[in-house]
Protein backbone atom coordinates (compact mmCIF):
# COMPACT_ATOMS: atom_id res chain seq x y z
CA UNK A 1 0.00 0.00 0.00
CA UNK A 2 2.84 2.39 0.85
CA UNK A 3 4.42 1.75 -2.53
CA UNK A 4 1.09 2.43 -4.28
CA UNK A 5 0.55 5.60 -2.25
CA UNK A 6 4.03 6.74 -3.19
CA UNK A 7 3.28 6.12 -6.85
CA UNK A 8 0.12 8.24 -6.68
CA UNK A 9 1.99 11.00 -4.85
CA UNK A 10 4.69 10.98 -7.49
CA UNK A 11 2.12 11.15 -10.26
CA UNK A 12 0.36 14.03 -8.51
CA UNK A 13 3.60 15.98 -8.12
CA UNK A 14 4.49 15.33 -11.77
CA UNK A 15 1.08 16.57 -12.92
CA UNK A 16 1.33 19.65 -10.72
CA UNK A 17 4.77 20.35 -12.15
CA UNK A 18 3.45 20.14 -15.70
CA UNK A 19 0.61 22.53 -14.93
CA UNK A 20 2.94 24.89 -13.12
CA UNK A 21 4.92 25.12 -16.34
CA UNK A 22 1.87 26.68 -17.97
CA UNK A 23 1.87 29.64 -15.58
CA UNK A 24 4.26 31.90 -17.46
CA UNK A 25 2.51 31.36 -20.81
CA UNK A 26 -0.91 31.89 -19.26
CA UNK A 27 0.20 35.09 -17.54
CA UNK A 28 1.42 36.48 -20.86
CA UNK A 29 -1.85 35.54 -22.57
CA UNK A 30 -3.90 37.11 -19.78
CA UNK A 31 -2.02 40.34 -20.44
CA UNK A 32 -3.38 40.10 -23.99
CA UNK A 33 -6.96 39.76 -22.73
CA UNK A 34 -7.31 36.02 -22.18
CA UNK A 35 -9.94 34.90 -19.68
CA UNK A 36 -9.12 31.76 -17.71
CA UNK A 37 -11.26 29.08 -16.12
CA UNK A 38 -9.82 26.79 -13.47
CA UNK A 39 -10.44 23.31 -12.13
CA UNK A 40 -9.00 22.29 -8.76
CA UNK A 41 -6.70 25.29 -8.79
CA UNK A 42 -5.29 24.72 -12.28
CA UNK A 43 -6.17 26.65 -15.42
CA UNK A 44 -7.99 24.27 -17.76
CA UNK A 45 -9.62 26.72 -20.15
CA UNK A 46 -8.73 29.95 -21.98
CA UNK A 47 -11.03 32.20 -23.97
CA UNK A 48 -10.20 35.28 -26.02
CA UNK A 49 -13.07 37.80 -26.35
CA UNK A 50 -10.76 39.97 -28.47
CA UNK A 51 -8.23 38.27 -30.72
CA UNK A 52 -6.91 41.49 -32.28
CA UNK A 53 -3.97 41.73 -29.85
CA UNK A 54 -2.72 38.21 -30.42
CA UNK A 55 0.44 37.62 -32.45
CA UNK A 56 1.50 34.40 -34.22
CA UNK A 57 3.85 33.79 -31.27
CA UNK A 58 0.94 34.07 -28.84
CA UNK A 59 -1.03 31.52 -30.79
CA UNK A 60 1.99 29.22 -31.01
CA UNK A 61 2.39 29.34 -27.23
CA UNK A 62 -1.04 27.72 -26.83
CA UNK A 63 0.34 24.44 -28.16
CA UNK A 64 2.85 24.39 -25.29
CA UNK A 65 0.17 24.24 -22.59
CA UNK A 66 -0.20 20.88 -20.87
CA UNK A 67 -3.18 21.49 -18.61
CA UNK A 68 -5.47 23.59 -20.82
CA UNK A 69 -8.23 21.47 -22.41
CA UNK A 70 -10.65 24.17 -23.60
CA UNK A 71 -10.08 27.08 -25.98
CA UNK A 72 -12.47 29.82 -27.08
CA UNK A 73 -11.89 32.46 -29.76
CA UNK A 74 -13.83 35.36 -31.22
CA UNK A 75 -13.43 37.77 -34.15
CA UNK A 76 -9.92 37.84 -35.56
CA UNK A 77 -9.39 34.10 -35.27
CA UNK A 78 -8.54 32.97 -38.79
CA UNK A 79 -6.56 30.46 -40.83
CA UNK A 80 -3.24 32.15 -40.01
CA UNK A 81 -3.97 31.90 -36.29
CA UNK A 82 -4.91 28.25 -36.62
CA UNK A 83 -1.72 27.55 -38.55
CA UNK A 84 0.34 29.29 -35.87
CA UNK A 85 -1.13 27.07 -33.16
CA UNK A 86 -0.34 23.89 -35.06
CA UNK A 87 -1.61 20.44 -34.02
CA UNK A 88 -2.87 21.16 -30.49
CA UNK A 89 -3.50 17.55 -29.56
CA UNK A 90 -4.21 18.28 -25.87
CA UNK A 91 -7.28 20.43 -26.58
CA UNK A 92 -10.60 18.66 -26.03
CA UNK A 93 -13.08 21.51 -26.54
CA UNK A 94 -12.95 24.31 -29.10
CA UNK A 95 -15.52 27.10 -29.30
CA UNK A 96 -15.52 30.14 -31.58
CA UNK A 97 -17.82 33.13 -32.05
CA UNK A 98 -17.34 35.29 -35.12
CA UNK A 99 -14.23 33.53 -36.44
CA UNK A 100 -13.06 33.83 -40.05
CA UNK A 101 -11.73 30.34 -40.69
CA UNK A 102 -12.14 28.90 -44.19
CA UNK A 103 -13.08 25.35 -45.10
CA UNK A 104 -9.40 24.61 -45.60
CA UNK A 105 -8.68 25.95 -42.14
CA UNK A 106 -11.46 23.85 -40.59
CA UNK A 107 -10.00 20.75 -42.24
CA UNK A 108 -6.70 21.46 -40.45
CA UNK A 109 -8.45 20.75 -37.16
CA UNK A 110 -8.16 17.08 -38.08
CA UNK A 111 -4.68 17.32 -36.53
CA UNK A 112 -6.17 18.20 -33.12
CA UNK A 113 -6.49 14.56 -32.16
CA UNK A 114 -7.87 15.15 -28.67
CA UNK A 115 -10.93 17.12 -29.77
CA UNK A 116 -14.23 15.92 -28.31
CA UNK A 117 -16.38 18.99 -28.91
CA UNK A 118 -16.40 21.78 -31.52
CA UNK A 119 -18.80 24.75 -31.63
CA UNK A 120 -18.76 27.37 -34.39
CA UNK A 121 -21.06 30.31 -33.62
CA UNK A 122 -21.49 33.00 -36.31
CA UNK A 123 -18.60 31.76 -38.48
CA UNK A 124 -17.51 33.91 -41.42
CA UNK A 125 -18.69 33.37 -44.97
CA UNK A 126 -15.57 31.44 -45.93
CA UNK A 127 -16.81 28.45 -43.92
CA UNK A 128 -19.39 26.59 -45.99
CA UNK A 129 -18.79 23.45 -43.95
CA UNK A 130 -17.30 21.32 -46.71
CA UNK A 131 -13.97 21.20 -44.86
CA UNK A 132 -15.64 19.55 -41.88
CA UNK A 133 -15.53 16.21 -43.71
CA UNK A 134 -11.84 15.99 -42.75
CA UNK A 135 -12.85 15.73 -39.10
CA UNK A 136 -13.76 12.08 -39.69
CA UNK A 137 -10.13 11.56 -38.62
CA UNK A 138 -11.03 12.61 -35.04
CA UNK A 139 -12.21 9.42 -33.31
CA UNK A 140 -12.96 11.24 -30.02
CA UNK A 141 -15.14 13.93 -31.60
CA UNK A 142 -18.67 13.53 -30.23
CA UNK A 143 -20.29 16.98 -30.39
CA UNK A 144 -20.49 19.54 -33.19
CA UNK A 145 -22.34 22.86 -33.44
CA UNK A 146 -22.54 25.16 -36.47
CA UNK A 147 -24.91 28.08 -36.02
CA UNK A 148 -25.52 31.62 -37.23
CA UNK A 149 -24.34 31.59 -40.84
CA UNK A 150 -26.21 31.37 -44.15
CA UNK A 151 -22.97 30.15 -45.76
CA UNK A 152 -23.35 26.87 -43.89
CA UNK A 153 -25.92 25.12 -46.02
CA UNK A 154 -26.61 21.77 -47.68
CA UNK A 155 -23.02 21.17 -48.83
CA UNK A 156 -21.91 21.62 -45.26
CA UNK A 157 -24.52 19.16 -44.07
CA UNK A 158 -23.26 16.61 -46.60
CA UNK A 159 -19.82 16.96 -45.02
CA UNK A 160 -21.24 16.62 -41.50
CA UNK A 161 -22.98 13.42 -42.60
CA UNK A 162 -19.55 11.80 -42.93
CA UNK A 163 -18.87 12.30 -39.22
CA UNK A 164 -20.63 9.17 -38.11
CA UNK A 165 -18.78 9.21 -34.78
CA UNK A 166 -20.92 12.17 -33.65
CA UNK A 167 -23.30 11.71 -30.72
CA UNK A 168 -24.53 15.30 -30.65
CA UNK A 169 -25.18 17.78 -33.45
CA UNK A 170 -26.69 21.28 -33.39
CA UNK A 171 -27.46 23.79 -36.13
CA UNK A 172 -29.74 26.81 -36.40
CA UNK A 173 -29.93 30.16 -38.19
CA UNK A 174 -28.03 28.67 -41.11
CA UNK A 175 -28.70 28.26 -44.83
CA UNK A 176 -29.71 24.60 -44.54
CA UNK A 177 -32.77 23.47 -46.52
CA UNK A 178 -34.85 20.26 -46.19
CA UNK A 179 -32.39 18.54 -48.53
CA UNK A 180 -29.62 19.25 -46.05
CA UNK A 181 -31.68 18.01 -43.10
CA UNK A 182 -32.07 14.66 -44.86
CA UNK A 183 -28.30 14.19 -44.56
CA UNK A 184 -28.80 13.59 -40.84
CA UNK A 185 -29.98 10.04 -41.49
CA UNK A 186 -26.32 9.02 -41.86
CA UNK A 187 -25.57 9.96 -38.24
CA UNK A 188 -26.84 6.77 -36.66
CA UNK A 189 -24.96 7.32 -33.39
CA UNK A 190 -26.69 10.59 -32.53
CA UNK A 191 -28.25 10.70 -29.08
CA UNK A 192 -28.85 14.46 -29.10
CA UNK A 193 -29.89 16.87 -31.85
CA UNK A 194 -30.82 20.57 -31.97
CA UNK A 195 -32.45 21.67 -35.20
CA UNK A 196 -33.40 25.32 -35.59
CA UNK A 197 -34.81 27.49 -38.33
CA UNK A 198 -33.07 28.86 -41.39
CA UNK A 199 -31.85 32.45 -41.02
CA UNK A 200 -34.20 33.85 -43.67
CA UNK A 201 -37.58 35.47 -44.21
CA UNK A 202 -38.21 33.65 -47.47
CA UNK A 203 -38.67 29.92 -48.12
CA UNK A 204 -37.33 27.27 -48.15
CA UNK A 205 -37.37 26.49 -44.45
CA UNK A 206 -34.91 24.32 -42.55
CA UNK A 207 -37.27 22.91 -39.95
CA UNK A 208 -40.81 21.81 -40.86
CA UNK A 209 -43.06 18.76 -40.74
CA UNK A 210 -40.83 17.24 -43.41
CA UNK A 211 -37.94 17.13 -40.91
CA UNK A 212 -39.71 14.83 -38.46
CA UNK A 213 -39.51 11.57 -40.50
CA UNK A 214 -35.75 12.13 -40.76
CA UNK A 215 -35.38 12.45 -37.00
CA UNK A 216 -37.61 9.41 -36.46
CA UNK A 217 -34.98 7.29 -38.24
CA UNK A 218 -32.30 8.20 -35.69
CA UNK A 219 -33.29 5.50 -33.27
CA UNK A 220 -30.74 6.28 -30.53
CA UNK A 221 -31.98 9.83 -29.97
CA UNK A 222 -32.58 10.69 -26.32
CA UNK A 223 -32.75 14.48 -26.48
CA UNK A 224 -34.37 16.48 -29.32
CA UNK A 225 -34.71 20.26 -29.50
CA UNK A 226 -36.69 21.91 -32.31
CA UNK A 227 -36.72 25.68 -32.57
CA UNK A 228 -38.66 28.38 -34.42
CA UNK A 229 -41.10 26.51 -36.65
CA UNK A 230 -44.72 25.64 -37.34
CA UNK A 231 -45.18 21.93 -36.67
CA UNK A 232 -48.33 19.82 -36.73
CA UNK A 233 -49.32 17.17 -34.16
CA UNK A 234 -49.40 14.47 -36.82
CA UNK A 235 -45.80 15.11 -37.82
CA UNK A 236 -44.57 15.36 -34.22
CA UNK A 237 -46.34 12.10 -33.46
CA UNK A 238 -43.79 10.30 -35.61
CA UNK A 239 -41.30 10.77 -32.78
CA UNK A 240 -43.10 7.91 -31.02
CA UNK A 241 -40.71 5.69 -32.97
CA UNK A 242 -37.86 6.99 -30.80
CA UNK A 243 -38.05 4.52 -27.96
CA UNK A 244 -35.08 6.11 -26.15
CA UNK A 245 -36.43 9.67 -26.29
CA UNK A 246 -36.23 11.21 -22.82
CA UNK A 247 -36.73 14.89 -23.60
CA UNK A 248 -38.37 16.86 -26.41
CA UNK A 249 -37.94 20.64 -26.31
CA UNK A 250 -40.13 22.74 -28.60
CA UNK A 251 -38.59 26.20 -28.39
CA UNK A 252 -40.64 28.92 -30.03
CA UNK A 253 -42.72 26.41 -31.99
CA UNK A 254 -46.11 27.49 -33.32
CA UNK A 255 -48.32 24.81 -31.78
CA UNK A 256 -51.79 25.09 -30.26
CA UNK A 257 -51.99 24.16 -26.58
CA UNK A 258 -54.61 21.41 -27.15
CA UNK A 259 -52.25 19.87 -29.70
CA UNK A 260 -49.45 20.07 -27.15
CA UNK A 261 -51.58 18.17 -24.64
CA UNK A 262 -52.30 15.49 -27.23
CA UNK A 263 -48.60 15.22 -28.04
CA UNK A 264 -47.74 14.66 -24.39
CA UNK A 265 -50.22 11.80 -24.32
CA UNK A 266 -48.55 10.28 -27.37
CA UNK A 267 -45.15 10.51 -25.67
CA UNK A 268 -45.90 9.49 -22.06
CA UNK A 269 -42.28 8.55 -21.27
CA UNK A 270 -40.85 11.77 -22.71
CA UNK A 271 -40.42 15.08 -20.91
CA UNK A 272 -42.06 17.45 -23.43
CA UNK A 273 -41.20 21.12 -22.95
CA UNK A 274 -42.77 23.92 -25.00
CA UNK A 275 -42.36 27.69 -25.21
CA UNK A 276 -44.52 29.92 -27.41
CA UNK A 277 -42.80 31.85 -30.20
CA UNK A 278 -41.49 35.32 -29.34
CA UNK A 279 -42.53 38.27 -31.49
CA UNK A 280 -39.29 37.94 -33.47
CA UNK A 281 -39.93 34.24 -34.01
CA UNK A 282 -43.54 34.88 -35.01
CA UNK A 283 -42.37 37.30 -37.68
CA UNK A 284 -39.92 34.80 -39.21
CA UNK A 285 -42.35 31.87 -38.94
CA UNK A 286 -45.09 33.85 -40.68
CA UNK A 287 -42.71 34.81 -43.48
CA UNK A 288 -41.38 31.29 -43.97
CA UNK A 289 -44.64 29.38 -43.65
CA UNK A 290 -46.79 31.46 -45.98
Amino acid sequence: MKRLAGWFLGLSLFTASLHAGDAEVIAALKAKGAEATSTKGFVTGLSFPDCSKLTPADYASLAQLSGVKQLGFSKGFDDAALKAIGPASEIEQLSTNGMDISDEGAAALAAWKGLKSIAFFHPGRRLTGTGLAALVALPKLERLTVAGSLAFADEGMAAVAKLTQLKGFRTWHSGVTPAGVKQLVALKNLTSVFLGQRLSYTPPVTLSDDSLPVLAELTLLEDVTLSEARLTPGALGQLQKLTHLKRLTLDGVDLAEPDLAALKQQLPKTDVRWTAPSEAYKKRISALFK
